[in-house]
């Protein structure tokens, strides 16, 4: 199963994925996102054969947890959806229910009851042809964490390092990136690394995120028209707007809010011709 978990507040938002990861369960938590514009960005990455799972919270800043749900019903029907809300929310959770939400948790979680909530969702996905994954993997592996002993990992080929290093940028654009936790998760000294990496890509690592960074603000700009700058920055990983802006020009062209109007302007010249 692969998950993406949206809560607005950080602590939140770890302790789901640290009370996930502890239950040993066969879950890939692929995305932890501040609201519903950076969840639609992770949901991306899910494919056709995925065991979809989308756990928010409902109160969001840009796109609150009931337009999101709405917006992954619509756009993969089979994802399995458990909402996270507070005391004073059971009327948006009322609501919920029409778009196909199946289970509830509510603030506090408790790891006892999330267990058990996934446990459920496992049970209405498909049988895995392995026998390592699935419901009945989830039920014996709750209460036995770091009992499985995993053989070493092969010797990964420098362009699978390279893959790697990429999709781990690219999973967290909006998050500022460390080269010595990145080199450990490779094996690699952060020196060689950076070698190697612009010897396979031809662009130095921060190059290469900022160019995805300024990818990625133009999409949300073009998808988003009301969006605020600020906002922009903050989804892509610069909090400073003023800095945002500077770098934007420098790599775009233009600011990002003449890029905005340009892309509207561009809209207005299609209506014309429908």
């Amino acid at each position: 199963m692969k998950m993406v978990i949206v809560d607005d507040e950080q602590r939140i938002r770890l302790g789901l994925q640290a009370m996930v990861e502890a239950m040993d369960v066969p879950i890939e938590i692929i995305g932890l996102c501040a609201n519903g514009i950076q969840a639609m960005d992770k949901m991306s990455s899910w494919e056709t054969a995925d065991c979809k799972v989308l756990l928010t919270d409902i109160k969001m800043p840009m796109m609150d947890g009931m337009k999101l749900i709405e917006k992954a019903r619509a756009d993969y029907p089979d994802v399995h959806i458990i909402l996270l809300s507070g005391f004073n929310e059971f009327e948006y959770a009322r609501q919920a229910i029409r778009f196909g939400v199946e289970e509830y948790l509510s603030k506090p979680v408790n790891k006892k009851e999330l267990h058990a909530v996934l446990k459920r969702v496992g049970e209405r996905m498909p049988v895995p042809s392995t026998a390592s994954e699935g419901p009945v993997a989830i039920a014996a592996t709750a209460d036995k964490v770091d009992q499985v002993d995993l053989p070493p990992e092969p010797k990964i080929h420098k362009k699978q390092i390279i893959t790697d290093v990429i999709r781990m940028l690219e999973s967290d654009l909006n998050q500022s990136f460390d080269l010595n936790e990145l080199s450990n998760k490779v094996g690699l000294n952060p020196s060689y690394l950076c070698k190697l990496f612009k010897k396979e890509t031809n662009k130095t690592i921060t190059d290469y995120v900022t160019d995805q960074r300024m990818k990625k603000a133009k999409h949300i700009l073009e998808d988003y028209p009301d969006v605020k700058m600020y906002e922009v920055g903050s989804l892509v990983g610069y909090e400073d707007p003023v800095y945002f802006t500077k770098l934007f020009k420098k790599t775009v062209g233009m600011t990002p809010k003449e890029y905005q109007s340009g892309q509207s302007a561009f809209g207005n010249h299609n209506a014309c011709f429908d």
